[in-house]
């Protein structure tokens, strides 16, 4: 039996924004608020009459699901309606849910605002001061308040009249779908479709300097001011109509790449060895033509489409000549695009399209601005030996991406050539030759035909070469066994094409066959982690370069019996199959445990790994979900957890005779918070072995929160919320300014068992 406070005291509380939490002895300030109306108004007596609740949800918090889950957090529900009978559950609008760890299951919750829906059916007596009774709880990611009741009154009319048809019955409403799920982790998204188009946007404004482009631009806007006569609209539509035309070609081919396959499908066409090598060898051909080495003509009908637009003349003749510079420049701005559409793989279905028209609206940018302000366009320099030789130094670095194209090709086919060290030296060598180049020691092309021998170079060139020599120390660096994350992504796996294996960077052994990992998982009574990973997939060299080698990281994979299965190579369809089908996802990279004991997928995470400890508390909430930690879990925790024996006053009494200080946690099923602080606070391997040593631990069972034994323990220690965990000196009297109401981390906590302790801590 749920108790409740007088509706007159908690309607007068609501509307002032307070709630009280039973057996609280003050007002706390509640973080949620609702209003409750009824419909129809009026309502004639035998109708069914639907309650709406709206809640507002102050931000932090969350309110959770009408849907019940086993050990899990109080749901919401509308209980009753005054001088009615219920005629439905109750239902909500869309619903976040999400795994949580703590519970051991998925969980709904809302967020900001929530609208929750029940059905009566009014009777013919009259309502008197008319409420809602609403039982909810809220949380945030500090501290759970309490199971609450809270009354809301609502104005309902019971008017004379027959039933109405509409609504003699109770209408069935639909569940919403899903909301999706915010996640406290590692971010989903492959690279952050704000981080793509961030390099769509640098894309596009390097491909403006690009030879084939630069020379082009005052050309083209000296050209427009001289049809616009001085006209300055006229000036602002001409490169309107011609930036239109760039624009709408870019903007098709995104179009059409989104359509035909998607960014999941480019992910599947980069992986493709031929594509790769041709990839390559279009990028090693480019670079000769930048080096001027082989020259590269257009097709010869490019010029008759150029003619054609120029007789067409108006907004569409100026759209052909924007794609006729497309077309003309296609040779300079290919690499760029090629590129990009690469970095789209495994993201949004529509990550093409936006691609490519942030890169045509910079590409663009020159038309609209020089438009804007003409009196600029005498300022832009006049192309020479500079845009030439910055022409070739583009060559140098398409050569370099040329040989990663080329690597993953290696890698596909086994070829095991390129391997860390080759491919190390080969940029080195690359990367030095182009600071010989813009230092003039190397010479070759229009540079050499034209510069003397020992002319001064500008404090800009010699920066670029300064530059181009540093990375060629950083590849040198690497030559020697030191780690180069700058260039981590774009390296094989450790150890591959080496005749000793090599070793991978965080120090541990990954399994290959999923049957063989599960096994294993099994016997040992270990989760099983699974790294889904590819030979092109850049962000898995990242993560397992750069994330796994970390300590923390390292020490938390050590729990779990490790798997990394590739699904981009020609032998890997079972593994593909196998992401699919359980996962039901197929980007790369795709992070998952599984519970050996039951087969069962207990959580999963995708793309880069942008914060380390999210991805730690991943591991670390995955691991204690899994049945298979829960089963190995006694033997651990009476090794080195201390036993937290349950409160009651003689345990409290003895607690001070023993000369210890005390620690009580009040805690409750549905704490969430709680569950963090026992999990990754007082097991943790630097506090659990001091608790159990130094400190007497007692716990209070707060679940049922009315039950008059915890409502005195409320009143008793002053406290409305959980968690709330005191520290009694050794003579039982509470320690105030330790006291702990919210998550806490490792560090805060040792803090004050050194406060409450300091000599036996010490000797800890």
């Amino acid at each position: 039996m749920r108790r409740t406070i007088p509706a007159s005291i908690l309607a007068l509380l609501s509307l002032a924004g307070v709630t009280l939490a039973p057996g609280a002895r003050a007002a706390t300030p509640t973080p949620i608020h609702f209003t409750a109306t009824v419909s129809p108004a009026p309502v004639h007596a035998g109708e069914v009459a639907t309650v709406t609740v709206k809640a507002a949800v102050d931000p932090g918090w969350h309110v959770y699901s009408v849907v019940p889950a086993a050990d899990g957090p109080a749901v919401t529900d509308i209980l009753s309606l005054t001088g009615t009978a219920s005629a439905g559950p109750t239902t909500e609008d869309a619903v976040i849910r999400k795994f949580d760890a703590n519970f051991g299951r998925e969980v709904g919750f809302h967020e900001n605002t929530a609208t929750f829906q029940r059905q009566f059916r009014v009777g013919a007596a009259p309502i008197a001061a008319p409420s809602v009774t609403l039982h909810y709880q809220t949380c945030n990611d500090k501290v759970c308040l309490p199971p609450t009741d809270v009354t809301l009154p609502v104005a309902l009319t019971v008017a004379a009249g027959p039933v109405r048809p509409e609504y003699a019955q109770a209408k069935v409403i639909a569940a919403p779908p899903a909301a999706p799920a915010a996640m406290a982790r590692a971010k989903t998204a492959n690279t952050g479709l704000g981080l793509f188009l961030l390099a769509a946007l640098g894309a596009g404004l390097l491909a403006l300097i690009t030879p084939c482009v630069f020379p082009l631009i005052p050309i083209t806007l000296t050209n427009f001011v001289k049809q616009a006569d001085g006209d300055k609209g006229r000036l602002v539509r001409l490169s309107a109509g011609y930036a239109l035309g760039i624009v709408a070609l870019y903007v098709a081919l995104g179009a059409i790449v989104t359509a035909t396959v998607g960014a999941t499908g480019i992910n599947k066409i980069a992986a493709n060895p031929w594509v790769n090598l041709g990839i390559f060898v279009v990028f090693v051909v480019f670079a000769l033509s930048f080096f001027e080495t082989i020259q590269l003509t257009l097709p010869a009908n490019l010029g008759a489409l150029q003619t054609t637009a120029r007789k067409h003349g108006g907004i569409t003749g100026l759209a052909l000549l924007g794609i006729t510079f497309v077309l003309a420049s296609f040779t300079c701005t290919a690499p760029f695009l090629g590129t990009l559409l690469v970095a789209a793989a495994g993201g949004e279905r529509f990550r093409p399209l936006l691609g490519m028209l942030v890169f045509a609206l910079a590409f663009v940018s020159p038309f609209l601005v020089f438009a804007a302000f003409p009196q600029w366009i005498g300022k832009i320099p006049k192309s020479g030996v500079w845009l030439a030789r910055v022409k070739a130094t583009l060559g140098f670095v398409e050569l370099a991406a040329a040989l990663k194209f080329l690597s993953n090709a290696d890698q596909v086919w086994q070829w095991k050539l390129l391997t860390e060290p080759v491919l190390l030296a080969a940029w080195s060598l690359i990367f030095v030759s182009a600071a010989l180049y813009l230092w003039g020691t190397l010479r070759f092309g229009i540079v050499a035909e034209t510069e003397p021998h020992g002319a001064k170079v500008p404090v800009a060139r010699g920066a670029f070469a300064l530059l181009f020599l540093v990375l060629a120390g950083y590849c040198f660096r690497g030559l020697a066994g030191r780690p180069v994350a700058l260039f981590s992504a774009f390296l094989p796996p450790s150890g591959y094409g080496l005749a000793s294996g090599g070793a991978s960077e965080d120090g541990l052994t990954w399994l290959t066959d999923y049957n063989v990992a599960l096994a294993q998982a099994k016997a040992e009574g270990k989760p099983l982690f699974i790294d889904f990973t590819g030979v092109t997939c850049t962000n898995c060299r990242w993560n397992e370069k750069n994330v796994f080698p970390r300590e923390d990281v390292r020490r938390e994979l050590g729990n779990y019996v490790r798997v990394q299965l590739y699904t981009d190579r020609p032998g890997d369809a079972a593994n593909q199959k196998l992401q699919l089908t359980k996962f039901g996802d197929v980007a790369l990279p795709l992070y998952g445990v599984v519970d050996p004991q039951t087969g069962n997928v207990v959580d999963k995470t995708a793309g880069t790994i942008t914060d380390a400890g999210a991805f730690t508390t991943f591991l670390s909430h995955s691991r204690t979900a899994s049945s298979s930690t829960a089963a190995a879990a006694p033997a651990t925790v009476a090794a080195n957890a201390p036993a937290w024996a349950p409160y009651t006053p003689e345990a409290a009494s003895a607690a001070a005779q023993a000369g210890k200080p005390t620690i009580v946690d009040f805690t409750a099923a549905w704490c969430v918070n709680c569950k963090e602080i026992e999990h990754d606070v007082f097991e943790h391997p630097e506090v659990a072995p001091v608790l159990g040593r130094s400190f007497t631990t007692l716990r209070a069972d707060l679940t049922k929160w009315n039950d008059p034994a915890n409502v005195a323990l409320q009143k008793q220690y002053g406290f409305g919320s959980l968690p709330t965990i005191v520290f009694l000196d050794s003579s039982g009297k509470e320690i105030k300014n330790l006291r702990i109401t919210g998550r806490l981390s490792v560090a805060e906590f040792q803090k004050r068992m050194q406060a409450a302790a300091p000599a036996a801590v010490a000797r800890g």
